[in-house]
């Protein structure tokens, strides 16, 4: 991967990891207005799905073969399921907990959990060795967590 590539994934990552407050915040508003944090969810994930139809339509891209959708392993069909409970999980618990200790808390377990995928090469990833570092890392940044949620 060349360096402006490198840049470009490392600025949209960014991007799309300042979103995730961002959006925790809205959700809880959202909940909070309607009174119904399952209801603004619903909104939430159709006006989510709305978006990847407009960027669709915007690139229109070539359908895959059918084959290459016959070919995926169950698991992968789920992934939206997570999308919905990050949705819930965040338009509940942002105002009730605060943004800064639900972020921190998601954070947290995104990256213990990319570990062990990238460690055991799950989901078809490709394995990548859990080393003393990494794991030093995650330990800090799991006190880190504790620092900043519990007062």
């Amino acid at each position: 991967m060349n360096s402006a590539t490198l840049t470009l994934f490392v600025a949209w990552s960014a991007v799309a990891g300042g979103l995730i407050p961002v959006m925790a915040a809205m959700n809880g508003t959202l909940g909070r207005a309607v009174g119904s944090p399952i209801h603004a969810a619903f909104v939430l994930c159709v006006a989510g799905t709305l978006g990847v139809a407009l960027t669709w339509l915007a690139f229109r891209p070539a359908m895959p073969p059918a084959a290459s959708w016959t070919s995926v392993p169950w698991y992968a069909w789920l992934g939206g399921v997570g999308m919905a409970c990050y949705a819930l999980s965040a338009t509940f618990l942002a105002p009730r907990f605060g943004v800064g200790n639900f972020v921190i808390c998601v954070v947290v377990a995104q990256l213990v959990t990319s570990s062990l995928i990238d460690q055991f090469g799950l989901f078809g990833m490709a394995q990548s060795t859990l080393g003393l570092r990494r794991l030093v890392g995650l330990g800090v940044l799991g006190l880190g967590a504790v620092l900043v949620a519990w007062k």
